[in-house]
């Protein structure tokens, strides 16, 4: 996925210019704070300003950007590493940011596959040639359409059907 300009203007003037320390610092909070839903609290005073506002911001763009997205694409986590680095990132940040992304990427994986919204199911309770009916959790819906549109629409479920198995057959199989 392309970087966003934003995201690059923070990568190359923000993170940047941080110590390895704090880098390493941030990306282990960020770690904490998408997993656990609040940053964790600072156990030594390293480094300077590191509870500002514009840290928090920072927090959030390594926690989501840096972590989060790249374990939901099972990025490997060298290619995460040679990315950033590629961006603008510092060597030595790419390999902080690395090593945090090793420590926390099955959980981040887990965040990011539990997080996806799944429809509740859909129950047909009846259906001709021009209408559908079915239920969805208690709502009852009724859709009517030509005859040639809901060919179309059977085609298009199907199809899409066929790739999800399709795409399914090529995942990993967890546990």
């Amino acid at each position: 996925m392309e970087c966003p300009s934003w995201l690059l203007e923070e990568i190359c003037t923000n993170f940047s210019n941080l110590t390895v320390l704090k880098f390493k610092e941030l990306c282990n909070r960020a770690s904490h704070l998408v997993l656990c839903g609040h940053d964790k609290p600072i156990l030594s005073d390293t480094s300077e300003g590191i509870n500002s506002v514009n840290n928090h911001t920072n927090l959030v763009l390594i926690g989501n950007w840096l972590l989060l997205k790249p374990a939901g694409y099972d990025c490997p986590s060298t290619d995460l590493e040679k990315e950033v680095v590629q961006l603008g990132l510092p060597p030595e940040h790419g390999i902080q940011l690395r090593k945090v992304y090793e420590n926390y990427k099955s959980e981040l994986r887990e965040k990011v596959c539990s997080s996806v919204y799944r429809e509740p199911h859909a129950t047909i309770i009846d259906a001709s040639p021009s209408s559908i009916t079915f239920q969805a959790d208690t709502q009852m819906y009724d859709v009517s359409m030509s005859g040639s549109m809901m060919n179309q629409l059977k085609n298009d479920v199907e199809n899409a059907l066929s790739k999800m198995k399709d795409f399914a057959e090529t995942l990993p199989m967890t546990n």
